[in-house]
């Protein structure tokens, strides 16, 4: 299959960016398994962006360049990098200093505000508690169990981000904060 660039009637420009998804820290993707641009099939592209134009049939699912290019949308480069610095931080995140060792054993950390503590039950066998609320998911490991703290408490950000933004945008307009809702 040839990419869309050369296809006949695929329109050059006016695309409108819909969003973009980390494949590795979103769909649990490795390289490997990462999509091909659909526009210019350049290939193992990790963080894609999708596009609908009102002249052409589906959307599209493209790298970063090709979003830029197609929609001259902004946005496509600025969530890029927040989903780039998030796996960072997300990668850092198991491995900060700041963890501690309870005196029951458990590993905690303060972190966004929220107490996390991992919580162990046995050989192999954690728990995440989150400002006083237990989780009902066992993890394997320290590290896993580590991460997927993380990504609640981002998602948990997100969310009160969102909900603050709907009742108010003005007040996010005069602190400085930047009013894009999080795709």
């Amino acid at each position: 299959m040839r990419p869309l660039k050369s296809a006949p009637g695929c329109p050059k420009a006016g695309w409108e960016w819909l969003g973009a998804v980390d494949l590795r820290d979103d769909k649990g993707l490795e390289f490997g398994d990462y999509q091909t641009c659909e526009y210019c099939h350049k290939e193992q592209i990790r963080f894609v962006h999708a596009l609908s134009h009102p002249d052409w049939v589906s959307v599209i699912h493209v790298g970063r360049v090709c979003s830029d290019d197609l929609s001259g949308d902004p946005r496509a480069s600025s969530t890029e990098r927040r989903l780039r610095n998030r796996a960072q931080r997300r990668s850092n995140f198991p491995n900060l200093k700041s963890w501690k060792k309870s005196s029951k054993g458990n590993t905690w950390i303060n972190y966004q505000n929220y107490h996390i503590v991992i919580v162990e039950f046995g050989k192999n066998q954690h728990r995440i508690r989150i400002n006083g609320e237990l989780g009902k998911i066992d993890f394997k490991d320290l590290r896993s169990a580590k991460l997927r703290a993380f990504d609640v408490v981002m998602n948990r950000l997100v969310k009160n981000y969102n909900e603050a933004y709907e009742t108010n945008p003005y007040a996010f307009r005069a602190s400085g904060i930047s009013a894009t809702k999080q795709p």
